[in-house]
């Protein structure tokens, strides 16, 4: 639903209760998602288990109705036959024309460092926290933008325009590399889309 906001004639978007309610439905699903991400130990350097992580993703997002586009950023700072830089795009159009948003998140993590009271790449429930690198930068914020647009898709199955969801490579150390490669190559993102 959108709205006017009442002093301007900018508008808004209002949440309808009923997709907050199936976003809060999802909280395991959200743990158990950051937890899987956080499992893969995607530390940069060097810049390991990219494919790993966007096959894992393009596995889930499939099983909502996603096409998905693989990308590897040849030529990128960082790329080689050792070290792919691998990303992944999703898509999912909707049932007629409109306007498209994309949620972008990194995929690879910073080095562990010192001073760990668990495993880095463990994702530990502990508290109501997950305790492993990159819950909060960057797979947490992955995981949210997944599960809400699940529970967007759950609540509103005819919908206009598209949704993206895209795992991008070095966005701790170069960058955002698949962006100008993706424009290049011609793909669908992030033209159209709003970010």
């Amino acid at each position: 639903m959108i709205r006017l906001h009442p002093k301007s004639k900018r508008r808004r978007t209002v949440m309808p209760d009923k997709l907050i309610a199936e976003i809060e439905n999802r909280r395991d699903a959200l743990i158990a998602l950051t937890q899987d991400l956080v499992r893969i130990p995607t530390q940069n350097p060097p810049g390991d288990n990219y494919l790993e992580i966007c096959e894992y993703l393009a596995n889930r997002l499939k099983k909502s109705g996603f096409q998905i586009e693989m990308v590897r950023a040849h030529g990128a700072p960082g790329d080689s036959d050792t070290y792919p830089r691998w990303n992944v795009v999703a898509r999912r159009e909707g049932n007629s024309l409109g306007e498209c948003v994309h949620f972008n998140s990194h995929i690879d993590v910073v080095e562990v460092g010192r001073g760990w009271t668990t495993d880095p790449f463990g994702g530990a429930l502990i508290d109501g926290k997950i305790y492993g690198r990159g819950t909060c930068d960057m797979k947490g914020g992955l995981a949210a933008s997944i599960i809400a647009a699940e529970a967007f898709l759950a609540v509103t199955p005819t919908f206009s325009g598209a949704i993206e969801i895209s795992g991008t490579a070095d966005g701790n150390r170069v960058g955002l590399v698949a962006w100008p490669i993706w424009r290049k190559k011609g793909s669908s993102a992030p033209a159209g889309c709003s970010m």
